[in-house]
């Protein structure tokens, strides 16, 4: 069957934004297939990339970063969203950062330019925005940047945004000022200093997150507080940049709940399902985007995402297939998809390979492999994009991710990073299995297994409404059975990138709510540093929601031994949680239900990525740190 067969709404959906892209840049007095160099201006010369050419004033001249004054930073008033900025790749051969900025503007008067000054360049750079997609009236605009990269200091770049505000007066409105944002491009051959976060909302079941938590900013203030010490140069969203599970509270889609099953699955989605669910998307992502310490964040730290079942509805791939694939569901996927790809990637169905996003001969998903620099490349595939019950990434992806990984390691390489929605390694949950077939229809959001599995209100909702098959809940992460051999495939195929190219492989994934890490390792290996099967999985999430209770965290270390993944290698969980935040020694070691981020530091001498699990103290203010040290592959015996 082939994808427009299967998925004809995702499909629609691709086509509409094609065709909707060529019509307005059309009007616009602009082709959509632009070259990179048909997209920049720059002051002195009619046509050229961003400030790539010309001679640096000064060359790998200490660039001082600047304390930033966060208060003053803010989303435009100028536009409905934004800006936004997004990492792409570093192209080390010619010593260039790629990236992009979005906008959102309902004004229909042509949308500004983007200026940028690069302290060592002797003038400023332009970029013209790209008309990606309009829905109702608000247009979503991407502005190429490509700048040049000095070999030992990083620079930040200065960048606002220049607007035809002048009105029929002559006069600017009353109140206007340009404000002013910027971002650090890294050193080519210093290290590359990088964040991962992930379930960044709260799902229905947190009660009064204000109260409780302090809500969303706490870990996003730490964050931005260690960005201002010393800068992150990308923000890699590891799934569940925002929570969109009430989309099933929309009256349409409650309408649509409350049929008798073989209604629902058999009800068309129709225009004003579809406009309902387009509208909530809409509206959710641009509150979500320019509210809070995170909308800072995104204005100031380039990101690079992956996407997984929050960013489209709880759970989604991993339901039924009698309910996965009918119409509603698969026109959800397809809205989720079109808003996913404008706020999160700075693309449409159209322009995703120029954004840097890969789809295999399946003809679905989007991943994504990027240079941190010489030393890492990052792999993030999309994982909810060909999800099934019995599926994660199919075999053409899985040609597809070796393949490039291949192609793009450089001999430089040391460390290759995958990011994964959930955690490959992780507790093995057969135990969980038995006790859910146990527990039947009698599921609910407040039990401990669905505690484990960070499922909320609107899963339960789905299940609820259909009769809860077995294992359901389960089918969502690596450790589950089902999934085992997918699991061992991939293993095996970056054990086999390992060892005839000479990388570290490490895991970083989210999604389980707690901290944590774990390793695969070769079972007769004498050494960790020259084994090639030693691959650490470092367990960070949730940046924004609640944790799960203790009885969780009692459960999964029950679980957490050691097991054989195949004949060479095992895997296992690390002690790494000594004591709890305020000093108390911990029962448990492996697993810490307590908020968290991970700030990631490439530290050269010792030929480390130093992994740093930043857990929020008890009251919300304040982190305790953790780290996590990753050597690189070495081919020798090491004399200690």
């Amino acid at each position: 069957m082939s994808f427009k067969t299967e998925h004809p709404n995702l499909t629609a959906i691709g086509d509409y934004v094609s065709h909707l892209g060529h019509r307005l840049t059309h009007l616009l007095g602009r082709e959509t297939c632009e070259s990179e160099q048909e997209v920049v201006q720059v002051v002195d010369r009619e046509i050229i990339d961003p400030l790539l050419d010309g001679e640096d004033l000064l060359e790998d001249a200490a660039i001082e970063a600047a304390r930033q004054e966060y208060e003053f930073i803010q989303p435009s008033t100028l536009f409905k969203c934004g800006p936004i900025l997004r990492f792409q790749d570093i192209n080390v051969k010619h010593r260039r950062w790629i990236g992009s900025a979005l906008i959102v503007t309902d004004k229909e008067e042509k949308p500004p330019r983007l200026c940028l000054r690069d302290p060592v360049k002797g003038r400023i750079g332009y970029s013209v925005p790209r008309l990606l997609d309009t829905w109702e009236g608000n247009h979503f605009y991407r502005y190429e940047i490509q700048l040049a990269m000095m070999s030992h200091r990083m620079k930040k770049i200065e960048y606002w945004f220049e607007e035809s505000v002048i009105g029929e007066s002559g006069q600017r409105p009353e109140g206007y000022h340009r404000q002013k944002w910027n971002f650090h491009v890294p050193a080519l051959e210093e290290g590359h200093n990088w964040a991962f976060y992930s379930c960044n909302g709260f799902t229905s079941d947190v009660e009064d997150p204000e109260t409780n938590f302090h809500g969303a900013n706490p870990l996003w203030d730490d964050l931005m507080m260690v960005h201002d010490h010393r800068p992150f140069h990308t923000m890699v969203g590891g799934g569940d940049q925002i929570y969109n599970d009430d989309v099933l509270a929309t009256p349409e889609m409650a309408e649509w709940l409350a049929m008798k099953s073989d209604a629902r699955v058999a009800t068309e989605f129709n225009n004003e399902k579809k406009y309902a669910v387009e509208k909530y998307y809409f509206e959710h992502y641009v509150q979500h985007f320019t509210t809070g310490t995170y909308s800072k964040a995104l204005s100031l730290i380039p990101s690079v995402n992956t996407w997984d079942d929050h960013d489209i509805l709880d759970g989604y791939g991993s339901y039924p297939p009698h309910y996965q694939l009918c119409p509603v569901m698969q026109g959800i996927g397809a809205a989720a998809a079109r808003f996913y790809l404008l706020f999160q990637q700075h693309a449409n169905a159209y322009t995703a390979p120029q954004a840097g996003l890969l789809t295999s001969a399946s003809g679905k998903g989007w991943n994504c492999i990027t240079h941190l620099g010489p030393r890492t490349l990052v792999v993030l595939p999309d994982t909810r994009s060909e999800r099934s019950k019995e599926t994660i990434l199919s075999n053409e992806t899985f040609a597809l991710l070796e393949e490039e990984i291949n192609r793009r390691l450089l001999p430089t390489t040391d460390h290759l990073v995958i990011v994964l929605g959930t955690p490959l390694v992780y507790p093995a949950l057969t135990l969980f299995e038995n006790t859910l077939e146990k527990m039947g229809d009698k599921l609910s959001r407040g039990s401990v297994i669905g505690k484990i599995f960070g499922k909320c209100k609107a899963f339960e909702n789905v299940l609820g409404q259909f009769g809860p098959e077995l294992l359901d809940d389960l089918v969502d992460s690596w450790a589950c059975t089902v999934h085992t051999e997918e699991k061992r495939r991939l293993v095996e195929m970056l054990q086999s990138i390992a060892i005839q190219r000479k990388v570290r492989v490490t895991f970083v994934g989210g999604d389980v709510h707690v901290g944590g890490a774990g390793r695969l390792f070769g079972t007769e290996s004498k050494d960790r540093r020259t084994d090639p099967y030693d691959m650490v999985q470092v367990v960070s999430s949730a940046i924004v929601n609640g944790p799960p209770p203790g009885a969780v965290i009692s459960m999964l270390h029950t679980a957490a031994k050691t097991y054989p993944l195949n004949e060479h290698t095992s895997e296992q969980m690390i002690d790494i949680f000594h004591q709890d935040v305020d000093g108390t020694k911990l029962e448990y070691k492996k697993l810490l239900n307590r908020r968290n981020w991970c700030a990631v530091r490439e530290q050269l001498q010792d030929q480390q990525i130093k992994f740093t699990l930043r857990v929020e103290n008890l009251n919300h203010v304040g982190v305790q740190k953790y780290p996590i040290l990753v050597d690189k592959l070495h081919t020798t015996p090491i004399e200690e």
